[in-house]
């Protein structure tokens, strides 16, 4: 079946930049004012860089995610610098552990991803410190926590957004 010129057009357009659209809607999501029942919500931008890092190196490079970095920091109203650190950061770290690793497996990838989680979390918490927001240690471990628990989940819609565009 062929498309019309215009719908290719869309998709080689629309395919690499996948990862990136999917971090940049979660971006948007983390600003839209959804009442919470533990007053803190979980870092899904930090778990999809995490999760595109693995599933699609070539799609998101440490300067993609130091972009997307920048526009969460612009859209949250953290200082900037804080997501602009953490994201390409999260990136390296995966990629240096994905290229020592042999098997993918979720538990190993899970793990990973909260000790990189927590790291980030606790680097965010020192630098806001830095700058002069000093932030209760509980809500920022509380944000981690769900941020862990929600790894499957979001492994789950990355898988089915890489299988639905990627073609993978």
């Amino acid at each position: 079946m062929t498309f019309p010129r215009s719908r290719r057009h869309l998709d080689e357009w629309l395919v690499p930049a996948m990862p990136a659209l999917s971090i940049l809607l979660s971006i948007v999501l983390l600003v839209l004012p959804i009442p919470l029942a533990w007053g803190v919500i979980p870092q899904i931008p930090l778990l999809l860089t995490l999760v595109w890092a693995a599933l699609a190196p070539r799609l998101l490079p440490a300067y993609v995610a130091l972009m997307l970095g920048i526009l969460a920091d612009l859209a949250t109203g953290v200082p900037l610098g804080i997501n602009a650190f953490l994201l390409p950061a999260g990136v390296v770290v995966v990629q240096a552990v994905e290229k020592r690793t042999e098997t993918r497996n979720l538990y190993l990838d899970w793990a990973v991803a909260a000790l990189v989680v927590l790291m980030a979390n606790l680097a965010g918490w020192q630098m806001l410190a830095f700058v002069g927001h000093s932030v209760p240690l509980a809500p920022v471990m509380a944000q981690a926590t769900l941020t862990i628990i929600a790894w499957p989940l979001v492994v789950r819609i990355a898988a089915r957004l890489r299988r639905r565009f990627l073609g993978v």
